[in-house]
């Protein structure tokens, strides 16, 4: 009984030691550290994760999204259906439809991060699922062009909750396990894709698919498109409740006395927002180009898929995504420490890239098995080089300061907004200029891809060491000293 007590007074004076020590945030060092101060033990087994929080926050993670390619589609039916934009000016429409929300979401972000910092993360996700319900549901009972605009420019002011779940996955992880945690975040984006256009294909016009169970509902005669947006909309609500009830605040006391932005925006910091920046380029550049790829002509350059097939295999690409960041990342992390990880996985991307060109030439020969074969290992192994996405943004954490990793995730998130923004565009116009001219065979696309990849590669080479942070006691465990100490001081048994 008194060893009891006296190990609960130590624990309680680790605590008060402890308690304002920097946050353990860092990506994972070199491995084979000594098991000291907090260190990875010797078999170099990470921390166990709060997995009841991270399986909440993967929930949350799919509604950006789904809410983003649910809409895929159907929105082009949808807007000529309005009789306010002619077939041929469709495609215009559309851009600004995705454009709209990119942009607001750039502009907001970092006021949502100040929001997070000032009253907690968990307000501002409720708020950001809340806004993401209202603006997909309402989506669905859109009649004019200009509404369809108002939703998505709401969808963008409110779309704060990319930055706060990853800030929250950050916060609710260590420099041992936070490898693994962001494999979560990544898989839910991942099944999030997937899952968006899969929803928006099979539940828009149900009247029409299925007349006898929705036929005689004048609702979903009246308004055909509301039933996906509906359904989303459910399960936003459903994640909304669920982060109400269950989602514990994570917002450290570093954010009271927040750091000014020049000392965030260092040389380091900002040359790490320069990798990340390139890095996910290339990715979104790749996911936007393929569905392209797959419905052009072969004699072209392409796969002359139906959009049935390119849905499968896009669905099965973005399954080998998740899988390869679930189950090989952590452990490529653990093992080489995630600079190095960073290295291994983008030295392999720009070979990868080269595999749809094979593919095309192969079927042009009518060598269809080498086509096919060139392609069932650009989707499954050529999918690892989506570990660079993840892996740069631990890099990017572990630059972090405490008091700002809000604003850091608000800063990357706008990044990827206005990446998404500008350069699948430009992709898809070097890809459409390249397969029309024949320009190198029609292969220019896939072969300034593989270039940017190599940058990538060369990127990875240049970014910053591991801070020493992850020498520090780990978060997870000062947390939890920390709430057994205060119960102890509350009951008096010390």
């Amino acid at each position: 009984m008194g060893r009891t007590s006296r190990a609960s007074s130590d624990e309680t004076l680790i605590i008060r030691n402890e308690r304002n020590q920097g946050a353990n945030y860092g990506a994972t060092n070199t491995p084979g550290q000594d098991v000291e101060g907090g260190r990875l033990p010797k078999n170099n087994e990470p921390n166990p994760l709060d997995m009841g929080q991270i399986l909440l926050l993967s929930m949350a993670r799919i509604s950006e999204p789904l809410t983003f390619g649910i809409l895929f589609p159907f929105v082009q039916q949808m807007i000529v259906e309005t009789g306010e934009v002619e077939v041929e000016k469709v495609g215009y429409s559309v851009g600004f439809i995705e454009v709209a929300f990119s942009i607001t979401q750039c502009l907001s972000l970092l006021y949502w991060a100040k929001a997070a910092d000032k009253f907690g993360r968990k307000p501002v996700l409720i708020a950001s699922l809340f806004g993401a319900l209202a603006s997909t549901a309402l989506f669905g009972f859109c009649k004019h062009v200009w509404q369809m605009y108002a939703c998505r420019f709401l969808a963008g002011v409110f779309g704060g909750n990319a930055m706060v779940i990853r800030t929250l996955f950050t916060e609710n992880c260590d420099s041992t396990n936070q490898a693994k945690a962001f494999a979560y975040f990544a898989f839910a984006a991942s099944m999030g894709a997937v899952l968006g256009p899969t929803l928006g294909g099979y539940f828009a016009e149900p009247a029409k698919q299925w007349p006898r169970i929705f036929g005689h509902l004048g609702l979903f005669v009246k308004f055909p498109y509301a039933l996906p947006c509906l359904v989303c909309a459910v399960y936003i609500l459903v994640s909304m409740i669920l982060c109400f009830m269950y989602l514990k605040e994570t917002r450290p006391d570093e954010c009271d006395n927040p750091p000014p932005m020049k000392e965030v925006l260092t040389r380091k910091t900002i040359g790490m927002f320069g990798i990340f920046g390139w890095g996910v380029t290339v990715v979104f550049c790749v996911a936007a180009l393929f569905p392209l790829y797959l419905f052009t002509p072969v004699a072209i350059g392409g796969q002359s898929m139906s959009p049935p097939q390119i849905a499968s295999l896009g669905a099965v690409n973005g399954l080998c995504q998740g899988l390869w960041l679930l189950f090989a990342l952590p452990r490529l992390d653990r093992w080489l420490g995630t600079k190095k990880t960073f290295i291994l996985v983008s030295s392999s991307f720009p070979i990868w890239l080269l595999l749809p060109a094979a593919a095309n030439a192969f079927a042009r020969a009518d060598h269809w098995v080498l086509s096919r074969l060139s392609l069932a290992v650009f989707v499954t192994l050529g999918s690892s080089g989506h570990m660079t996405f993840t892996s740069v943004q631990l890099l990017l954490n572990s630059c972090a300061p405490p008091g700002a990793i809000a604003s850091v995730n608000g800063i990357a998130v706008a990044i990827c907004g206005i990446v998404k923004s500008f350069f699948p565009a430009v992709i898809n116009s070097i890809f459409a200029v390249s397969v029309s001219k024949q320009i190198l065979g029609g292969y220019l696309s896939w072969v300034v891809l593989s270039v940017m990849a190599v940058g990538t590669v060369v990127c990875a080479y240049y970014a910053p060491e591991v801070n020493d942070d992850s020498k520090d006691l780990n978060k997870n465990k000062r947390r939890v000293l920390e709430a057994e100490g205060e119960e102890v001081l509350e009951s008096g048994r010390f």
